[in-house]
């Protein structure tokens, strides 16, 4: 452990310095630096009385002004034109939240401490409209066509950053054939689940049997339990706790999102509090809008995404970092994007191999869709930041190979802009289904899933080729 964590911390000094001095992503992407202006962990989590809670979200909501003036003075004075938009879109939803969406926490305190929820009003009303200004500020600047980061750029981004020193036409033709083997599959699929019909018919007709409006948080509370037993039942991998994570409606700040975990930090001993978001409908949509959302919810994707984001995918991941047994600080802070992203992807295809999912074509389809909106991702994050692929024509590529409408998929695009990095969720995948194919030659006849999934686990969250030089006697060259 001690040589692996030695690597560990070599490698995450060794990311923040090329993020900063390399990338320069505080000056040319100010929307990577809004999730630090969230204090919603101090309004959600019940690890003090609420007017301690609100005491401590005060004093971080006075220093949001100097914050922004902070990053204001280091961003560029021209950014990319989507990098600028998609952040003045990250930072209006950021006031909007100060204003709305921490109101129930100041209204929930008026009756224990009047005196605590005016100074929280007042706190985040200023910060409001400081991060108001910010906008206008973001809006003023010039702004240029060009957003990519190049292939030099894109290359150290994955050896810096993962440890993978793979060539890049590798890796672009390692992806493009995953997309064309998953392509192949989805046909296989759908022709199980409507025989003689198109994908988008048989993708349809598994939409059509989804929750309810007023069910679809209940149904959830639900299946988390089946997904769970079911983990217990064929001994897929260790729960470390009894703990469970609570399903709630996604707050009004992150409704972009279709669902999302939120788990406590890996320090965490106190608020320990976890919550699986899920996006409502919302009171003001049509009816038709209404049911267009919930076929999105349709109970199959419903598994899949709760396999993903709970168990055994990233919840699971975070009770395992927490009450592991002594893992090392920087194990448990040093987090690599592929393992994490890509161990939560991983669950979803293995969970289909067990018997929770082997014999239910319908399960195998919407994972397969899943899937493809990862090798996109994977895709037009190397084609609009090596091959000077434009955000029209990444959009038009989600839509042809995820089976996506226009807007989503043109969201997913414009993500890939300022989130270059997306390609890891494929990318992990794909290393961690090597890394177990290798695990399973070199343990033999005593190899079980469990055991891989329980041995992975136990390092925190390091770059993949870090754990297979831990996990395989023989890790050799060949990661993906």
């Amino acid at each position: 452990m001690a040589g692996l964590s030695r690597h560990l911390l070599e490698m995450f000094l060794r990311r923040e310095l090329f993020n900063l001095d390399e990338m320069r992503t505080l000056e040319n992407n100010p929307q990577r630096q809004v999730g630090y202006l969230n204090v919603g962990g101090y309004v959600q989590r019940d690890y003090a009385p609420l007017p301690d809670r609100l005491r401590s979200a005060n004093e971080a909501l006075s220093q949001v002004a100097d914050f922004l003036a902070t990053l204001d003075a280091k961003t560029d004075p021209e950014l990319g034109a989507p990098l600028r938009d998609m952040a003045v879109e990250a930072y209006r939803g950021m006031a909007s939240y100060y204003r709305t969406g921490l109101s129930a926490a100041a209204a929930d305190c008026v009756a224990v401490a009047p005196d605590v929820a005016a100074e929280f009003d007042q706190a985040r009303t200023a910060a409001a409209t400081a991060v108001d200004a910010f906008v206008e500020r973001l809006q003023s600047r010039d702004v240029r066509p060009e957003f990519a980061i190049g292939s030099s750029m894109y290359g150290r981004m994955l050896a810096v950053g993962e440890g993978v020193n793979t060539a890049l036409s590798d890796v672009l033709s390692i992806g493009q054939a995953n997309l064309e083997e998953n392509l192949r599959r989805l046909d296989e699929a759908a022709s199980l689940v409507a025989p003689g019909k198109s994908v988008r018919e048989a993708v349809a007709l598994v939409s059509s049997n989804h929750p309810t409006a007023a069910g679809l948080i209940p149904d959830v509370r639900e299946m988390l339990e089946d997904i769970r037993q079911s983990l217990i039942d064929l001994d897929i991998i260790g729960l470390p706790s009894e703990e469970r994570c609570q399903v709630t409606e996604t707050p009004s700040y992150m409704r972009y999102a279709f669902a999302a975990m939120d788990s406590p930090g890996g320090l965490e001993s106190v608020a320990t509090e976890a919550f699986y978001y899920v996006t409502p409908v919302e009171p003001d949509w049509t009816p038709q809008q209404q049911e267009e959302w919930l076929a999105n919810f349709n109970y199959r994707t419903l598994k899949v995404v709760s396999i993903h984001e709970v168990y055994p995918g990233h919840y699971v991941h975070n009770l395992h970092n927490r009450h592991g047994g002594g893992l090392p600080l920087i194990n448990r802070v040093a987090t690599s994007y592929a393992f994490s992203e890509g161990w939560a992807h991983y669950t979803e295809e293995m969970m289909l191999e067990t018997e929770y999912g082997r014999d239910d074509p319908a399960l195998w389809l919407t994972q397969l869709l899943e899937a493809l909106v990862r090798n996109c991702r994977y895709l037009c994050s190397l084609g609009m930041h090596t091959q000077r692929m434009t955000v029209d024509e990444a959009t038009r590529f989600f839509q042809a190979h995820a089976y996506m409408e226009e807007h989503p998929a043109r969201r997913e695009a414009l993500r890939g802009t300022f989130d270059p990095g997306y390609l890891n969720y494929t990318l992990g995948k794909l290393m961690l289904l090597k890394l177990r194919q290798d695990w399973r030659r070199q343990e033999g006849a005593g190899y079980r899933l469990r055991g891989f999934h329980d041995a992975a686990l136990s390092w925190g969250a390091p770059p993949v080729p870090l754990l297979r030089s831990a996990m395989l006697r023989e890790p050799g060259a060949e990661i993906l």
